[in-house]
């Protein structure tokens, strides 16, 4: 599943039962889109290209260590540890989760520990853009030098955007990672969160001002600027002995939400973060509840039930997937099955008699809309709750039931 093979054959059975409906031309256009950002999501996911700019010692190897992995990389604390400048797989070659242009620190004074191909980290750069287009560029600076001179650093930076655009039609979008904000005053505060003293919280806040302001004088798209704290110490086997990260999280979120589709499952797949996985598991679920709701509305009586169980199966599918978890159709049929939402003759009954309410003109269409949709969405919710949360089965029944209610009365809100 993990080549989106599992994905496909699911797939092409749910886009080979709407073509076969005899859809309006607006209606089928709607399907359509939908149908194409379904595709993306699933059958061409694929890992994120994430370009990580900075200077030497400003953290992208322990910042990428602290959002993909436990895997200790390469960190150097005294000369430019990162030579090449080249696309690379995180973490390996072997196990590939995350594509990433680690690249030589800008403006460093000495040569990088590991052999560099060129004498010029930007000239470098240019030529790895431009063989592969980053989705992300994460600008990192020591909190403590915000103030320091890093105006050469953004030059560069508008240069790669410019060149990139120029080769590959794509405005690369841009956040800001200020870094090592534990060093900032008062520096013997280091408990976790960061931010609840008031003093290192003010001087964090006034280190992110000052960066936006120099993101704006250099006329540079700036998505947000999230300050972080990313020290992890290992022992010499590997293994984590102290761990002081903070606000990472909210770092993979912005990732997943910023990410094209194609890019979002794999990046929820990697992060360590819970609440990215979650977010692109909430996106798939608001793609295939709308889908749902669109094949629903057609007035073709019973004849959506195998179209609507392929599209929560694949849903299910993708949740699973993101949690690390290879599920099958079968298996993710099995699922639904047992938050008792299979769309037996049980089940239509109890929800209102979707598809026979389509026996109504007009109304009874619009009441069948309302009813998939409500109805894909509480699964999607059954699958966060069990798959990315690790609650039992009664929990994701009630998760189930929760995210129907959810669902008529965000409908109902958005009709009023």
């Amino acid at each position: 599943m993990s080549d989106g093979k599992g994905f496909g054959s699911v797939f092409s059975n749910i886009k080979n039962q709407i073509d076969k409906l005899p859809l309006s031309g607006k209606s089928k256009q709607k399907m359509m889109y939908k149908l194409g950002e379904l595709k993306e999501l699933t059958v061409e996911a694929r890992e994120p290209r994430i370009a990580l700019v900075g200077r030497r010692g400003a953290g992208k190897s322990s910042l990428i260590n602290a959002l993909f992995g436990e895997e200790k990389q390469m960190v150097s604390s005294v000369q430019a540890g990162t030579g090449r400048g080249k696309w690379l797989w995180y973490p390996s070659d072997n196990d590939k989760k995350i594509r990433l242009l680690d690249s030589r620190g800008l403006g460093e004074s000495e040569r990088p520990l590991e052999s560099a191909d060129s004498g010029s980290a930007i000239a470098q750069l240019e030529k790895e853009v431009e063989a592969e287009q980053p989705d992300v560029f994460l600008f990192l600076i020591k909190a403590k030098e915000t103030d320091a001179r890093v105006e050469e650093d953004l030059h560069e930076l508008n240069k790669l955007r410019a060149y990139i655009k120029e080769i590959h039609q794509y405005e690369v979008p841009v956040i800001c990672v200020v870094t090592q904000v534990d060093e900032l005053d008062p520096p013997y505060y280091k408990q976790l969160p960061l931010d609840a003293n008031p003093e290192k919280a003010k001087n964090i806040q006034a280190a992110m001002k000052l960066m936006e302001k120099r993101f704006a004088e250099n006329d540079i798209p700036l998505i947000t600027t999230i300050p972080v704290c990313t020290y992890v110490d290992f022992d010499e086997s590997g293994k984590m002995v102290y761990d002081m990260r903070w606000n990472v999280d909210e770092l993979a979120d912005y990732l997943v939400d910023i990410l094209p589709n194609d890019a979002k499952l794999k990046t929820a797949k990697a992060a360590r973060a819970v609440s990215a996985k979650k977010k692109a598991a909430q996106k798939v679920i608001i793609t295939m509840s709308g889908m749902a709701v669109l094949i629903g509305v057609e007035p073709i009586p019973f004849a959506d039930m195998p179209l609507l169980t392929g599209l929560q199966a694949l849903m299910i599918m993708a949740i699973a997937y993101i949690a690390g978890r290879e599920v099958n159709r079968a298996a993710a049929a099995e699922f639904i099955g047992a938050v008792g939402a299979n769309l037996g003759v049980a089940f239509v009954v109890r929800e209102g008699v979707r598809s026979a309410a389509k026996m109504i003109p007009a109304a009874g269409n619009m009441i069948s809309g309302a009813v998939a949709g409500a109805v894909t969405y509480g699964i999607g919710q059954a699958g966060m709750a069990y798959y990315l949360e690790g609650k039992d089965l009664k929990r994701a029944k009630e998760a189930f039931e929760r995210g129907k209610k959810q669902f008529r009365k965000s409908r109902r809100n958005e009709e009023e």
